[in-house]
Formats: C-alpha cells, sequence, structure tokens
C-alpha cells in the first residue's frame, strides 16, 4: 500500500510539474508576443539645465537621473519654444506650418496618436494638462471666432482622462492646490485641500492597475513645473493652507523635486504591477524652462529661455527606459524633434504608419535598440506663438540646425556650438567652403519643407517696401484650377478665404487645415441653371459678419441668409436697381466703419445685353437703405476702397484708355467731391506682360493701397508713391488680408495665392 501511495504521488509530482513547465511555456510565449505597454510624459516648462543627469547642479532629480543611467539619454532633444506649438506636433506627429491655428487650439478634424493607439489596440489614458481647446478670453480680439473650436479632451482618442485647462481660459482655475479638474466628463468634486499632481499620477496609476487584457498607453503632459510657482505639499509653508496658491520663483525647486517624486511613483508601481520591463517609459518637454528662473550646470547659470527661439528655449531633456529592451547607460546624440514620438510609439506597438496618414518624424526605436540607423542629422522648427493673448512679444520663426550652426529662415546664420545666446550673427569669408555647404543645405532643406510651391516674386522700387513686406516674403500658390478667380474675404469666423469663380457660378472657400472646398453653387445668378451665365465677384462682410455678394448674373447685391449645404444657398436682396432701372453688374464693393456701404457697377458682365441704367457707376448705399449715384462718368469703374478715417474713396478705373485710380474727398454721408487721379497705371500696363488696367483694392492697416493691376499687385503709398509690385504676370483681380494683417491672398486668373508679409522677426 505504501509502494502505492508513493507511486501515485511521484506520478503527480511529475505531471504537475510537467504542468507547470507547459503553463509556463505558455505565458513566456503570450508575454513574448504581447505589446509592450507605453508611458510617454511631457513635462511643463523644463529645460534639460534642470536635470542632474544633463550636468544640472540647482535640483535634486534622483529618479529622472535612474531612468537616464537604466536607460538611454538623448543629448540632442528639441522642443517648439511655447507649449501649444508642441503639443500639436508631439500629437500629430507634423511640423507646425502643415496643422498650425491658434495658440490653444488643435483642430479637432486633426488625428492624435491616442487615435492611432486606440486603433491599435491599446487602452489609452491621458492625465495632466490640455489646454487645446480654447485659449483666449472673451474680449481678446478675435477670441469669438476661436473659442471652442478647438478638439475637446473627449474626443483626442484616449478611453479615460482627467485633465485641467479642458475649455475656456477664465473657466481654469487652478492645476495645483484645490485643482479644477475635468475627469470622464465631469468636473471633480470636493478637491479642496488636493493637490492636481497628485490627483493626476493616482489616476494614471489606477489606470495602469486594471488593465488586464489590452497593453496600455498612458500620455501624461504634466501640469509641473509651469507657473505660477506654487508650493507642493512637500514645501513647508504647505501647512499654511492661506499660502498654497503663494506665486513665487523661490518654489520653483520644490516644483522640480516634486516632478521627479512623481516619477518615481509611477515606476513604483509598475513594479509592484510586476509590468515594469515590458513597459517603455519616454520623458520629454514642451519647451525650456521659463525666463524668469535662472539654474546652474556646475558653476554656469543658465537663464531659462521659454518662448525663445535660443537654445535655452528649445534644447530639452529626453529619456527612454525600457528593461527589457534598453541597455543600460546608453547615451545618443541623434537629433531627436516632437514630430518622432509619434512614428515611435507606432513601430514600438508593432502598427505600421496608415496610408492615409502623413507624419513627417521619425521612429527612435532603432536607436533605442543600439541599431545603426540612416536618419536625418538636422532639425527643422516651423514656430508661430500666434494669435493668442499675453503672445504678442513673441515672434514667429523658422530654422534649421544642427550640433553646431543654426539658420533661420530670414537668413541669420550662428555658431550655436560656440554662441548658443546668438548675439553675433556669422559671416562668412571665401575660405570658409565648408560651412557655406552646411549653410548651402540648411537653405535648401527649409526650401524643401514649404507646405506650397512658390510662385512670382516680389518687386522692390523704394526701401520702404521692407517694412511693409519682409525681404523674406514667399508667395505661396495654394490652390489653382479656377476659371477666373475673384473678389477674396476673409471670414474671421471660421478663419477661412471665400472667393468667387465668376464664370463658373461657383464660390469656394479655402483655409489652411482643410485646403479648398466648394462653398456654394449657383453664387451670383439664381435663375436658369442650364443657363450659362455670370455669377458672383466681389465680396465683403458687414458689421454682423454677413456676406454680402455682388451677384454679376442676377445684377444686384445680396447677403446671403442662409447655407443649409453648398447646392442650396437663401439670398436676401439689399439693392437691385437705380431709379426703377437694373444694375449692370455689380462688381466690387466695400463697407465704412459707419456700415455704409460703396460699390461699383460697370458693365463688364452685361455680355451682349445693352445697360437698363445707360452708364456705369458708382454708388453708395446707406446703412438705411437709400441709395445715391457718386458718380457715372468713369468709363470702367472696378476695384473700390475707403480710407480708415472714411475721408477718401478710391475707385479703380480699368478702362484701357486710362489705367488709373481716382480718390474723391468724402464730405459727407452720401456727397464726395475733389475728383482727382491718385495714380496713373498707363505706363505700367504699356510695359506689362499682361496688359492689365487696375482692377481690386485693399488698404492695409498704415493706409498703403494695395492694386490689383499690371503685373499683380502694386503697392502704393498713401501719397501715390509706386513702393513695388507683387509681380504674378498674370492678370490678377484682387487681393485680401487676414484679419490679423499677416497674410495677403490674391485671385489670380486659375491661381489662389498666398503672400505671408512678415514671415520673421528678429
Amino acid at each position: 500500500m505504501k509502494r502505492n501511495i508513493i507511486f501515485y504521488t511521484s506520478t503527480f509530482a511529475i505531471l504537475f510539474g510537467l504542468f507547470l513547465i507547459s503553463c509556463t511555456t505558455k505565458l513566456t510565449a503570450q508575454k513574448e508576443n504581447t505589446k509592450p505597454n507605453i508611458i510617454l510624459i511631457m513635462l511643463d516648462d523644463l529645460g534639460s539645465e534642470a536635470i542632474g543627469t544633463y550636468g544640472g547642479t540647482s535640483y535634486n532629480t534622483p529618479n529622472f537621473d535612474k531612468l537616464a543611467a537604466t536607460g538611454i539619454q538623448f543629448n540632442q532633444a528639441y522642443a517648439q519654444p511655447l507649449c501649444t506649438p508642441s503639443r500639436i506636433k508631439i500629437m500629430t506627429g507634423k511640423y507646425n506650418f502643415r496643422n498650425w491655428e491658434a495658440f490653444g487650439i488643435l483642430n479637432k478634424k486633426q488625428k492624435t496618436f491616442g487615435h492611432l493607439m486606440q486603433e491599435a489596440g491599446y487602452a489609452t489614458c491621458m492625465v495632466g494638462k490640455w489646454q487645446l481647446q480654447s485659449y483666449d478670453p472673451e474680449d481678446y480680439p478675435g477670441a469669438e471666432y476661436r473659442r471652442g473650436t478647438g478638439m475637446k479632451v473627449e474626443d483626442a482618442g484616449f478611453d479615460e482622462y482627467s485633465m485641467f485647462h479642458a475649455f475656456h481660459t477664465e473657466d481654469k482655475g487652478s492645476r495645483f492646490a484645490n485643482p479644477t479638474i475635468y475627469q470622464n466628463g465631469a468636473y471633480l468634486e470636493n478637491t479642496k485641500g488636493k493637490y492636481g499632481p497628485d490627483i493626476f499620477s493616482d489616476y494614471l496609476n489606477e489606470f495602469v492597475n486594471k488593465q488586464k487584457d489590452k497593453p496600455f498607453f498612458v500620455y501624461y503632459p504634466m501640469a509641473l513645473t509651469h507657473d505660477p510657482f506654487s508650493p507642493t505639499p512637500d514645501s513647508d509653508i504647505w501647512k499654511n493652507e492661506e499660502r498654497r496658491l503663494d506665486d513665487d520663483p523661490i518654489y520653483f525647486k520644490d516644483m522640480v523635486a516634486y516632478s521627479d517624486k512623481i516619477i518615481g511613483k509611477i515606476i513604483k508601481n509598475l513594479e509592484e504591477k510586476g509590468i515594469r520591463d515590458e513597459t517603455l517609459i519616454l520623458i520629454y518637454s514642451d519647451n525650456g524652462t521659463h525666463q524668469k528662473i535662472t539654474s546652474k550646470i556646475g558653476d554656469k547659470i543658465i537663464q531659462g529661455g521659454k518662448g525663445l527661439t535660443t537654445e535655452n528655449g528649445i534644447k530639452v531633456p529626453c529619456i527612454a527606459n525600457w528593461p527589457s529592451v534598453i541597455k543600460e547607460g546608453m547615451v545618443s546624440n541623434e537629433f531627436v524633434d516632437a514630430i518622432d514620438f509619434l512614428p515611435t510609439l507606432l513601430e514600438v506597438s508593432g502598427t505600421p504608419i496608415p496610408n492615409n496618414f502623413k507624419t513627417d518624424g521619425e521612429s527612435l526605436l532603432p536607436i533605442m535598440k543600439g541599431q545603426p540607423i540612416k536618419r536625418r542629422d538636422w532639425v527643422y522648427i516651423s514656430y508661430n506663438p500666434k494669435p493668442g493673448v499675453g503672445k504678442d512679444h513673441f515672434h514667429p520663426a523658422e530654422f534649421v540646425l544642427n550640433k553646431k550652426y543654426k539658420l533661420y529662415g530670414d537668413g541669420r546664420f550662428y555658431d550655436i556650438e560656440n554662441d548658443s545666446s546668438e548675439k553675433d550673427t556669422l559671416i562668412l569669408s571665401k575660405n570658409d567652403k565648408e560651412v557655406f555647404k552646411i549653410k548651402k543645405r540648411f537653405k535648401k532643406i527649409i526650401d524643401s519643407l514649404k507646405k506650397y510651391p512658390s510662385f512670382g516674386f516680389i518687386e522692390r522700387l523704394d526701401p520702404s517696401l521692407d517694412t511693409i513686406i519682409s525681404k523674406h516674403a514667399r508667395i505661396d500658390l495654394v490652390a489653382e484650377g479656377f476659371n477666373w478667380s475673384e473678389g477674396p474675404v476673409w471670414q474671421p469666423k471660421g478663419q477661412k478665404l471665400l472667393f468667387s469663380d465668376v464664370p463658373e457660378n461657383k464660390m469656394y472657400q479655402w483655409n489652411d487645415i482643410d485646403g479648398l472646398s466648394l462653398y456654394m453653387s449657383p453664387s451670383g445668378y439664381t435663375g436658369d441653371n442650364k443657363k450659362i451665365t455670370k455669377g458672383s465677384n466681389g465680396l465683403t462682410l458687414d458689421s454682423d459678419g454677413n456676406l454680402i455678394i455682388c451677384q454679376v448674373g442676377d445684377r444686384r447685391i445680396s447677403k446671403l441668409v442662409s447655407l443649409k449645404d453648398s447646392l442650396n444657398p437663401v439670398f436676401e436682396s439689399i439693392t437691385t436697381n437705380y431709379k426703377g432701372n437694373a444694375f449692370n453688374s455689380p462688381n466690387d464693393l466695400v463697407y465704412d466703419y459707419n456700415g455704409n456701404l460703396y460699390f461699383t457697377d460697370p458693365s463688364f458682365g452685361l455680355g451682349k445685353k445693352k445697360s437698363a441704367i445707360g452708364f456705369n457707376g458708382v454708388y453708395f448705399l446707406s446703412k438705411g437703405g437709400k441709395l445715391t449715384l457718386l458718380d457715372k462718368t468713369i468709363q470702367a469703374p472696378n476695384g473700390i476702397a475707403v480710407s480708415h478715417d472714411n475721408k477718401t474713396l478710391y475707385v479703380a478705373d480699368s478702362h484701357k484708355t486710362k489705367p488709373s485710380i481716382w480718390a474723391y474727398d468724402i464730405i459727407k454721408d452720401g456727397k464726395v467731391k475733389n475728383k482727382r487721379i491718385f495714380f496713373d497705371a498707363t505706363k505700367l500696363r504699356e510695359k506689362s506682360i499682361d496688359k492689365q488696367s487696375p482692377d481690386g483694392i485693399k488698404i492695409d492697416k498704415n493706409g498703403n493701397l494695395f492694386l490689383a493691376g499690371p503685373g499683380g499687385v502694386l503697392i502704393i503709398s498713401p501719397s501715390g508713391k509706386h513702393l513695388g509690385t507683387i509681380r504674378t504676370d498674370k492678370n490678377t483681380g484682387n487681393c485680401e488680408f487676414t484679419d490679423d494683417g499677416r497674410f495677403l491672398f490674391i485671385t489670380c486668373d486659375d491661381y489662389l495665392l498666398r503672400v505671408n508679409l512678415r514671415p520673421y522677426a528678429k
């Protein structure tokens, strides 16, 4: 009996052992085939000089340092100078020039790494700071067109979230003591006495701990160490509840230490759950340290450079730690940009970049694995901090850099290895052939990253033009394929351009994010749709933002009442005739600052039809609806504009025998006098390639006239001096400024052009 017991016991032990081996083998196989977990942490306003492993000596950062020592430290990591540009860039994997709208706005049509990781089979979570749906307070100019237009937290591609600054700026509350936090569709209650970064990190760990069936991706854009510089729960002053919202740079040191503490808490949780080895942790920062903060690398004092394009504003820490993949103690001088994280996440997850998705980045995974790889040896930054409240003192910039040199789009060239503050532009001699090659290569890189092809050139006739149009302005061809483009108007609401294709009876819309699309058809002729006739021409907005249209085909000026879809516009007539006789073909129009309308009515659109009025007119329509004929002697009245002080009316005469701009003194509503030639374009027309006469007119904030005419768009000073021409050498119909005056759009025959008038600021 004993022998049988021993036999059965031994047999059971053997079978149980084989079972355990089988289970272990299966678990090991499952583990090897499981996608890794990923936690991407983006610090807020923390430059590399603040981290010990980068040589910083002002703060204690043991957890950051340990991650670098047991993983890989990237020494050439760069970010945008401010947070929103970096946040949009990292989440979409695209250069800012491809999808930038405004500060605090991420276009809701964009696809983020959250969406892509969901599609890759990951459970996704985001905690920390959002600030990508709305930024400007209600009283900031243009805010009414941007507030609430960005991406909602709920739509960003994350299954769960716990976020600060989810909505409007004035509602954002505190991110630190007594925080305002929007979590999974509702604001948290009872946060008094609590600390925001603790809530975020605790929620992160809770999310990690409940994941069983899926790998997870967590994006943690930290609130620390952004200002206000307030006490943390580890600060002595925290015991005094009334002092917890103090703002003093003295607390920055505590904030750095608390950031490090949170990193340690996240790591400890992964270790306790037993998933540390298969979890990739990525550390990055959105920009350099705040300018109020000074830190040390050894004995060298480093002032924060947030907002600046110098090294202190853009060089940031970047650490990757993945125990099962990355060897300890690795250091890399490969260049890292925010665009690189999205393709890295996808490659780590074993997911190819979708065919319909464009990213500018390059994966960092081969570097982390220690594999040889050929990749770019430079960083390109396209940076625009505007529009946005509080950003007026920051300036747009574009540049390429490597470890030693840096070239700006406006031609400034620096030896940043020896002049990191960029105090002296580098002047090259004939002997500097190698450096010349680098500069030439950098320029080629900048030119290759243009979103649109260049067209035409700017002819400079007077030095003062440089104050109006930068020497480095580009003429971009943004859309083409029209019959005759005309009548552009910028619509601040939606930040888009509307313009007419006159012969096609269509109106188009264009913006930098979505490109070109049909806005409405019909646009200016609403009769028999089988009859081919001209549609809309000149467009403007009234004081309420309504679209007002010169409808050539219907021979009237109308207001767009509704637009259910692009094929079913509803119009309301504003004015249709003069003394009972139908207009010829209303061509261009402009409101003065009192809400009165001026417009021209030439016979261009009549074709073979006979004018019912018998002349070509310039008209005034009062705000109350009274129509007055101002002039019927101009042979071909076309473009029209009113000076900003409401004292001068300008009218372009397109007649071949006297191509010119007429000027009138505005005496009162509906009355002008002192008609004179302001600018004679006869000689220019004779010399031009296109043989065009004056057409549309717009006036910039300084009173300079931008006239569509011979050769392209002429820039004419308030005194009538021709300063230069935006040369298209094609028939050019009209032009329009954006609401901030930075861009000029030009309708040019079958093209739509855009000129960035002031692309750079020193």
